[in-house]
């Protein structure tokens, strides 16, 4: 159980970072969690060549926006890793552990849309999709859990069809969070919830998201 005391964050993934880790999150956190870890590239670099994503280290070497690879970095660390993730604008506002008993993911909600209509271009417009599930912070009590890999092989397919199918040098803001935002967690959830009994979607008072959006 010591992972689910950790709070994983991702830093320096924006070229030529200057700025300084936001310690308030921490501050604010560690008030809930034990302990934090900041996962930066070279960290990461161990879970791109492995057996259940082939040929991942070749499709990331082709992502052309680096925030896409901190969503999908995060993702895969949480994966192979377990443990809790967290944006470094994501504030704890209170305690939500009392689901590790009986869960082994959990997610948060991020939004309720009044319409799929709202969503992006490229985003999924099926119904139950106007519940959003939150990228921004979500956990795992085991490795290799089969929603998370759900979830990375959607982020996979969507980056291929792009690259690939659509044979895009650059990404727009809409292929950006189409490919591996919050659509993909959400579309995975709700097509494949019905599958897992070990999965507790949190309401939004649990998180305050501060919207930084420093990749915009």
């Amino acid at each position: 159980m010591y992972k689910m005391q950790t709070i994983n964050y991702m830093w320096k993934f924006k070229p030529n970072e200057n700025k300084m880790f936001p310690k308030e999150v921490i501050h604010n956190n560690l008030k809930y969690f034990k302990n934090f870890t900041i996962v930066t590239p070279e960290v990461l670099e161990k879970f791109l060549v492995n057996d259940d994503f082939p040929n991942l280290l070749e499709l990331f070497n082709k992502i052309p926006h680096w925030v896409i690879k901190a969503d999908l970095g995060r993702l895969l660390f949480i994966y192979f890793n377990g443990g809790l993730y967290s944006d470094v604008d994501c504030f704890i506002n209170k305690k939500f552990n009392t689901h590790l008993d009986k869960h082994n993911i959990l997610l948060f909600i991020e939004k309720r849309c009044e319409s799929v209509n709202n969503l992006g271009p490229r985003e999924c417009k099926n119904p139950e999709n106007v519940l959003r599930v939150a990228n921004y912070f979500f956990a795992s009590k085991e490795t290799k859990h089969p929603f998370l890999k759900e979830v990375i092989e959607e982020c996979i397919r969507r980056l291929n069809h792009l690259l690939t199918v659509e044979k895009l040098k650059t990404f727009k803001q809409k292929d950006i969070l189409w490919v591996c935002g919050p659509d993909v967690i959400t579309t995975v959830y709700h097509a494949s919830k019905h599958k897992y009994d070990d999965i507790f979607l949190y309401d939004r008072s649990h998180l305050t998201h501060k919207c930084y959006g420093s990749w915009r």
